[in-house]
């Protein structure tokens, strides 16, 4: 035992001695971010304060809740949260949050590790590539500290930093798979990476990384042994691919169902996947500095001596490693260009999802950083004929300008400290309301942005707008509609308050007062000052004394739902619910309702018996084709309409969580309206006593269930089967890779003591 514990000291001490420029690098990331050092302070950026703060609050409350936060009630009117491709799972804001409970101190500290780590996995990288720590350290701090993370990393969603930390381990532990003789357990590592880039919400750089290996995988099989180099790249390829799928399913597979579900499902317009595409004009500042050059948008600018050391490392252009990064400095700049290239991949699945393709430019970061690396030893080996120059000076020069380029005259980032939900004095009025509700901010004229819904979450109050570059056509579309009835249709989706920076003239909304703002604060807009009422809002549960079917071809019974709505439709007495064709729908259903709607292909040669058995049991049709009727004025719709009466009957939850509500019921009768979003989203399920009951789309944003007089307990829970499959994957994976790992374990201790007693016999 105190021999391997003097030997594991002693290769301790010897990875100090040679590595000690990594703890470099952990000082550097703690004095570049030193402003967040803290559990009470922020950065000031947007995406930080409202999107971070709002996805790690949902994961603190879902884990004393003993889950994750698979559903969201708190914007957009309550939608998947878990699933959204980038967000984290498992990472350091995760672990730090079950640790410490304070979201801040999560956040903070986990943006510091992964910039750490960025700059440890070049290191580790070019170290092994080039076999020189001098020029390890160049490439990670100009991967640390290059334009694209000034640009974009820092002032843009910060939270990207941790897929950013991950690309080099996973080319790092794929080439030496491919190099290696002991490929499956580096397969297996990188493959484990490629999981954690999932896990960490980095999949905007999955496109990019596939190209990475691609380009490394055919400079690999130039080679007079291709076929078995082409074997090798198979099986290395297959492990690195199972196993990051497999590991990461519990996390993917709830992604791609999102992905399907949103507006990303049948890929983005040219245009938004082009974003803004670098330019010629602009390379200075793209691609070499942009503290002596100016421009707009994403840079990967890697300094004026980080551009020399590239230049010099073409020098070694026999050099495999070298042709590597100059194929990918050409893939770049032509990707995130408008060239040839650019519009090619747009017609591949994969990228025509992505937005903005200039963020192609962080491959040219990767191999810039590398060829850098390469270049301090084209230069290092031309200076070595020259005894006069001494290379350490040579090399500490070199630092100090990439140092003072890309570290000190660069923007440090900002910090501010973290506002409270008690110090918005217009929340902290909405926080005495106990009753559920939900608000409107109008201070951001658009349906999507950051409007200080990560504040309002942490009082327990859900808001109709929501941020991220993604979301749900339907729902998007009802708020569209809604703005010309606002009042009327927002209350639908159980809105009470509307929050406005200024004063308002709808119809509907009464004002209550105006309270302190903030305009200096980076979420002004959550802060008022204005507040309003609105003078038709409904509770969150109800009972409608009122029912009506729509049926007939999908878009269509959208339509006419919209129709209905801006009419003299009162939806506190009459719900709206979706259907398909009259044959699909027994007697005893179609009894449940009052009226019936009939748009275009919801009847047929078949329908006419059982509309008229409907109709003798009190039931309207609209239009009355019995009578001959084929169509319906506004006139005919008001009229039916105002034929309605009575008022909803308030039903109250037992518990509200994240992905689970409970309801007692005391045998209550009719339809249920529930302004949730669960019909419209797989993986939500209602049942009564355990027993299973359907739930409908209503009044085209919420939900309805109907009630027979049951006594019990009503469950709405969300458990999507992409979640449960993809944690069956993840586990049953994961268990193989630990028996795997086992095994080598053992292995080598088995050697090792068969080493022992051979030592001891001599």
């Amino acid at each position: 035992m105190g021999y391997r514990l003097k030997k594991l000291i002693g290769k301790l001490k010897n990875f100090t001695k040679n590595h000690y420029y990594i703890f470099i690098l952990l000082l550097l990331s703690l004095f570049f971010f030193h402003s967040i050092i803290s559990a009470t302070k922020i950065m000031s950026n947007v995406h930080y304060i409202n999107d971070v703060t709002f996805y790690s609050y949902n994961m603190k409350k879902s884990l004393s809740e003993g889950t994750l936060p698979l559903w969201t009630p708190y914007y957009y009117s309550g939608r998947p949260l878990y699933a959204q491709p980038e967000y984290y799972f498992l990472d350091f804001n995760f672990l730090l949050i079950l640790l410490t409970g304070n979201i801040y101190l999560a956040m903070n500290f986990t943006v510091i590790i992964h910039l750490f780590l960025a700059g440890l996995g070049m290191y580790l990288l070019v170290n092994y590539l080039a076999e020189n720590r001098h020029a390890a350290f160049i490439s990670a701090l100009i991967f640390m500290f290059n334009g694209f993370v000034h640009t974009f990393v820092v002032p843009g969603n910060i939270m990207i930093m941790e897929g950013y930390s991950i690309i080099p381990f996973i080319l790092f532990f794929t080439i030496k798979a491919l190099k290696e003789n002991n490929f499956i357990l580096n397969s297996l590592i990188a493959g484990l990476f490629t999981a954690l880039l999932i896990f960490v919400g980095g999949v905007i750089f999955l496109p990019y990384i596939f190209i990475l290996i691609l380009i490394y995988s055919i400079i690999f099989l130039i080679n007079k042994n291709i076929s078995g180099r082409i074997m090798k790249l198979g099986f290395v390829g297959a492990i690195i691919i199972l196993a990051g799928l497999g590991i990461s399913a519990i996390k993917l597979l709830p992604g791609l169902e999102f992905m399907k579900l949103s507006n990303r499902g049948a890929g983005l317009d040219y245009q938004q996947y082009l974003g803004e595409p670098i330019k010629l004009s602009s390379f200075i500042f793209d691609f070499v500095t942009n503290i002596f050059a100016h421009g707009s948008g994403v840079s990967a600018a890697i300094g004026i001596i980080g551009i020399l050391l590239l230049l010099f490392g073409l020098l070694k252009y026999k050099n495999r490693y070298v042709i590597f990064c100059i194929s990918v400095i050409l893939i770049s700049v032509l990707m995130a260009s408008e060239s040839f290239l650019s519009k090619l991949i747009f017609n591949i699945p994969i990228f025509n999802q992505t937005r903005h393709i200039e963020r192609a430019v962080v491959m040219f970061v990767f191999a810039a950083s590398i060829l850098a690396g390469f270049g301090f030893i084209a230069l290092q080996s031309l200076i070595g004929k020259y005894k006069k120059i001494n290379i350490k000076i040579l090399f500490s020069i070199i630092i100090l300008l990439i140092f003072f380029e890309l570290f000190l005259i660069q923007k440090v980032p900002q910090s501010s400290k973290a506002i409270q939900p008690d110090d918005i004095p217009i929340l902290e009025y909405m926080h005495h309301d106990s009753s559920q509700f939900r608000t409107v901010n109008l201070g951001l004229q658009t349906l999507i942005g950051a409007t200080g819904y990560n504040y309002y979450a942490q009082y327990g109050i859900s808001e109709l707008k929501g941020g991220s570059g993604i979301w749900f056509n339907d729902y998007l579309n009802y708020l569209i509609v809604a703005q010309n009835s606002p009042a009327k249709m927002w209350g639908v989706l159980n809105n009470k308050y509307i929050v406005s920076d200024k004063k308002s003239d709808i119809e509907g909304l009464k004002l209550i007062n105006r309270f302190k703002g903030c305009r200096d604060c980076a979420l002004w807009e959550s802060f008022g000052p204005y507040l309003y009422n609105n003078t038709k809002y409904l509770p969150r549960y109800y009972l409608a004394p009122n029912s009506i079917l729509i049926v007939g071809d999908g878009q269509l019974v959208s339509q006419l739902a919209y129709s209905i709505m801006l009419q003299s439709w009162q939806p506190n007495n009459t719900v709206l619910i979706e259907g398909a064709k009259i044959n699909d729908y027994g007697n005893d259903f179609l009894k449940k309702f009052n009226i019936i709607f009939l748009a275009s292909g919801s009847v047929d040669q078949n329908s006419g018996e059982r509309l008229k058995e409907y109709v003798s049991s009190g039931g309207k049709i609209v239009p009355d084709i019995l009578q001959g009727q084929t169509s319906v004025t506004a006139d005919g719709i008001n009229s039916v309409l105002n034929s309605t009466a009575g008022n909803y009957f308030e039903l109250k939850p037992s518990l509200y969580q994240n992905n689970k509500v409970v309801i007692d019921l005391n045998g209550e009768k009719g339809w249920l309206v529930a302004s949730e979003r669960f019909a419209y989203f797989p993986g939500w399920k209602a049942a009564i006593s355990g027993n299973e009951i359907q739930m409908f789309k209503a009044d085209n944003a919420v939900t309805a269930v109907y009630l027979n007089g049951e006594k019990g307990q009503l469950i709405f829970e969300y458990a999507p089967s992409s979640y449960k499959t993809g944690k069956i994957i993840t586990i049953a994976s994961m268990l193989i890779l630990i028996i795997y790992l086992s095994y080598l374990v053992y292995s080598k201790k088995l050697k090792s003591q068969v080493g022992d007693s051979n030592q001891a016999g001599h």
